[in-house]
């Protein structure tokens, strides 16, 4: 019953994201997915590549996974795009429950995978056409599996198995993200953080000298290195994972060349040093607070376990918060180092959050309220998760009804919404209003249980709020404007060839399932046409101005932005033959404006001189690019 509540309470989180308006064209998962698409259209499966960014720069397993839906069901829609990602969401918070279930017993086992499930970073990360869940699962999996064989030990002979499942899912996180080098640190740095701290160092006190007492600790840590590495038969595994990751490098780079050293350089020489050409860009707020940010609400019930437990005992191998923190240690310190550090990678140590959570509830609530300054202190720290949510579950709605009639709106909201969201927008604050009042009463009678249960319910209708009404998808709908073109598009163009021209992030060829003929070239944009036997020809608004198809114009009704300058255009597509199909509103991602279908007329003749200020859109393109 617990295992089906985690399931379900992970469905509705998938479901509130799949229900809103579509992110594909933002993250960076064009990229991926475009190079998906490639792969079902007869690419390359070992060196996959996106005809608009060139070769895929992670390993190819979330492709693997996710291409065989496509080509053999003919379904090219967002939800087939993020199988992967929601398959490894689900198959995460198992493990989370399970985990939990392990170490605190199965209140807090259910509680962890809650708190994990309802995070509200995971309104993003639970629904991305990205590697980062796919790679938290399998991070998750080798500690699981590291956990059984090295601390909470399991029957002898079942050591075997739990081995194979730890270099399995090595294996898959090499080759979902990092190409063997990421998640080795990261699960490695948890391990040996993990078994060099515990019980033992007390007689140390006892010897003399600094050096004998350094020669003892590194004698120890090794001894307890040697042990774990033997139990987690580390030569064989090593080997299982080089014989499946040399030969594919290696096939990998003879086929790629120097498109793929290019790859290598731009993944780990500018993120470990942070030189070179667009280099990442590094993060002005630390990732600790981020990750406090980020974790919500289970950062909330983790910092209180902090307070619970002294400080003295919380690497103590006796205490409950060891593992878990020296899981968040190895995730948030080599990330910390790096350049060009999002948040989205602090998502393979949530589950140690919320275990620390959950384990801290469970403690609070057993404890005697009465005399305890510290326990009274966390107790208002726990009350304040559900009193958050719930607040904002009431003032989000207000501030969105309410902000046509402000003079100076607080919240960027969009003009208009479904009449769903509309209607659940409404009922909102009633259920915020309902859950601060449960969590009042839940604080004053001491039911510490309940103020966690409140915070995981009312994070979903966050989660909703976000997605639909508050992220800049839900402002724009550009998502939305771009399926509908694609959708129009496909029973006019059928199985012929088309050719594109500046839509590069505009995602209709991804709907299509097919990309097409690229032109990249202005200039060469009429030239190419009449030399081609392309009847259909996928172009933008800014297309048209940037070929020149354009008439300059102060008054016009496209206007574009860029840098310290200013323009207006009255696009013309009537110059490149006719229009059969125009999206009904502008997508401003990019400025791209309207997406045009156009059965192209020859001979096509635009004017020599282009109207667009084409140096002027290079800039633009190189400020707005996503190497993510």
């Amino acid at each position: 019953m617990d295992l089906l509540l985690v399931l379900l309470l992970a469905a509705s989180v998938v479901l509130i994201a799949a229900h809103g308006p579509s992110t594909t064209h933002a993250y960076a998962q064009v990229y991926s997915i475009g190079s998906l698409l490639s792969i079902t259209e007869g690419g390359h499966w070992l060196l996959p590549s996106n005809p608009m960014r060139g070769l895929y720069r992670k390993p190819p397993l979330y492709l693997w996974l996710a291409a065989p839906v496509p080509k053999v069901t003919g379904l090219y829609n967002d939800f087939v795009f993020r199988l992967p990602t929601i398959a490894a969401f689900l198959a995460a918070a198992v493990m989370v429950y399970f985990m939990g279930r392990r170490w605190f017993g199965p209140n807090a086992g259910l509680l962890a995978a809650a708190l994990w499930i309802t995070i509200v970073h995971m309104a993003k990360l639970s629904y991305l056409a990205m590697t980062d869940m796919l790679f938290a699962a399998c991070i998750l999996g080798s500690i699981l599996c590291a956990d059984r064989l090295l601390f909470h030990r399991c029957a002898a002979p079942s050591r075997w198995k739990w081995a194979g499942g730890f270099w399995a899912t090595m294996i898959l996180g090499a080759l979902t993200k990092g190409w063997g080098l990421v998640n080795p640190v990261l699960v490695g740095g948890t391990i040996a953080l993990a078994a060099a701290l515990g019980p033992g160092w007390r007689p140390l006190r006892m010897l003399r000298g600094r050096r004998n007492r350094l020669l003892i600790v590194l004698s120890l840590v090794l001894r307890r290195w040697k042990r774990a590495a033997r139990r987690l038969h580390l030569g064989w595994g090593l080997l299982a994972l080089a014989a499946v990751l040399v030969p594919l490098l290696v096939a990998t780079a003879v086929a790629g060349g120097e498109a793929f050293r290019y790859v290598l350089y731009k993944e780990f020489w500018q993120r470990l040093t942070g030189a070179g050409v667009k280099p990442p860009r590094p993060t002005s707020v630390p990732p600790a607070v981020q990750l406090f940010y980020y974790a919500f609400p289970a950062s909330f019930f983790a910092l209180g376990a902090l307070v619970l437990v002294p400080l003295r005992q919380w690497f103590s191998r006796r205490g409950p918060l060891w593992l878990s923190l020296c899981w968040i240690l190895a995730v948030v310190v080599p990330f910390s180092i790096a350049h060009g550090f999002r948040p989205d990678y602090l998502l393979p140590c949530y589950a140690a959050v919320a275990l620390m959570g959950a384990w801290a509830v469970h403690c609070l609530a057993g404890a005697e309220p009465r005399g305890k300054f510290r326990l009274s202190m966390v107790r208002h720290l726990f009350a304040a998760a559900p009193v958050i949510a719930g607040s904002l579950l009431v003032a989000l709605p207000v501030l969105y009804f309410l902000s046509p009639h402000l003079a100076h709106p607080v919240l960027a909201v969009p003009e208009t919404v479904a009449p769903a969201t509309r209607w659940a927008l409404a009922a909102l604050p009633a259920a915020g209003i309902v859950i601060l009042l449960l969590a009042v009463r839940a604080s004053l009678g001491w039911r510490i249980r309940r103020l966690a249960w409140l915070a995981v319910l009312a994070l979903p209708g966050v989660m909703f709020i976000k997605t639909h009404v508050l992220s800049e998808q839900a402002r724009t709908l550009d998502g939305e404007k771009m399926i509908a073109f694609a959708r129009a598009v496909r029973p006019v163009v059928r199985d012929d060839q088309f050719a594109v021209f500046r839509i590069e992030h505009a995602c209709v060829p991804l709907y299509l399932g097919r990309f097409g003929v690229q032109i990249t070239s202005s200039p060469d944009l009429a030239k190419e046409l009449n030399a081609s036997d392309i009847r259909w020809l996928i172009i933008s608004d800014r297309g048209l101005v940037e070929a020149g198809a354009a008439d300059p114009n102060p008054a016009g009704p496209y206007r574009l932005e860029c840098r310290d300058a200013h323009y207006a255009f009255d696009p013309q597509p009537e110059l490149l033959g006719s229009v059969r199909v125009r999206s009904d509103n502008p997508i401003l991602l990019q400025d791209f404006g309207r997406l045009y279908l156009i059965e192209v007329r020859r001979p096509v003749e635009l004017p020599a001189t282009p109207a667009g200020p084409q140096r002027g859109w290079q800039e633009y393109e190189e400020m707005n690019d996503d190497d993510a």
